[in-house]
């Protein structure tokens, strides 16, 4: 018989796995398993996952929309709070104190001189009797200077200053001025309107800052404008030489009697009136 030729394993027995079963079976193993070894081409399985215990959320703070809607809410109910306080305060005011605003009334204007010259400028003098009534039993009004602006048909034609004085509680007080313009230069179709007219629709508007007072209280001063109108006066005839006017006069008088608006010329050219005035108050860019 001849020699019968055998084809190798395709799959080796590895030297280690034939050297275990050896050791045990010859029992000489005692210790623990060895892990198999690397097989070559192999790729050891992944670890076991093991997910993590949950954690308790953190607390999250308020946030910064909700701290702006709480600020406003704080802010509207101060400001309710102080104009309901401011309210109360105004009404507790005028219970006590009934405030009412001084009158004004034009009782005496002289024209005393208005002359247009070729080059159309105007030169004039005028004299006013301004009559303030305050009816106030416990406010006195405190005046600064007041200026006086006259005006004719729109037309500018004198300007002049009266001290300031205080004004005292339930006390009627008579404002003597003048007012003049010094070759003030008009357009030329209101000068020949001027020269044309023998009187003249006259205004006045008087600006002062006017405070009141309260025992020894003082408030801030405000602007405050008086406009009079619908009078009329003529120019006064020139009389004879004589001194220098008194200068202004601020004196105390009896209250004017009330009357619809009269004009009545004198001998010497003044117009006496009744012309009442009104009292505008502006506080910052508003006018009442």
């Amino acid at each position: 018989m001849g020699d019968r030729a055998y084809a190798p394993s395709s799959k080796p027995v590895p030297v280690a796995a034939l050297r275990s079963a050896n050791g045990s079976a010859n029992g000489s193993g005692g210790g623990p398993p060895r892990p198999p070894p690397m097989v070559p081409g192999r790729v050891p399985p992944p670890p076991m996952y093991r997910p993590k215990p949950m954690q308790p959320a953190a607390r999250r703070g308020r946030s910064g929309r909700g701290w702006c809607c709480t600020c406003c809410l704080w802010l509207t109910l101060v400001l309710v709070g102080l104009v309901f306080l401011g309210a109360i305060a105004l009404g507790v005011f005028y219970v006590i104190y009934h405030p009412q605003l001084p009158s004004f009334a034009v009782t005496s204007l002289r024209l005393a001189a208005l002359n247009v010259s070729d080059s159309d400028s105007v030169t004039s003098r005028i004299e006013f009797t301004v009559t303030a009534r305050n009816t106030n039993e416990k406010i006195a009004f405190t005046y600064g200077d007041i200026a006086a602006a006259f005006s004719t048909d729109g037309t500018d034609i004198g300007e002049g200053t009266v001290p300031g004085f205080v004004h005292a509680a339930g006390n009627t007080t008579v404002i003597k001025g003048s007012a003049s313009a010094a070759a003030l230069t008009v357009d030329p179709v209101e000068a020949a309107s001027l020269r044309s007219k023998k009187s003249h629709a006259m205004s006045v508007e008087m600006d002062s800052k006017v405070g009141f007072q309260i025992g020894r209280f003082k408030s801030k001063r405000l602007n405050v404008r008086v406009l009079c109108a619908r009078f009329t006066v003529g120019l006064a005839k020139q009389p004879a030489p004589s001194p220098a006017p008194a200068p202004i006069i601020v004196a105390a008088a009896p209250a004017p009697v009330r009357s619809k608006i009269r004009l009545s010329s004198s001998s010497s050219g003044s117009t006496t009136t009744d012309a009442k005035c009104k009292l505008r108050v502006k506080i910052w860019i508003w006018s009442y």
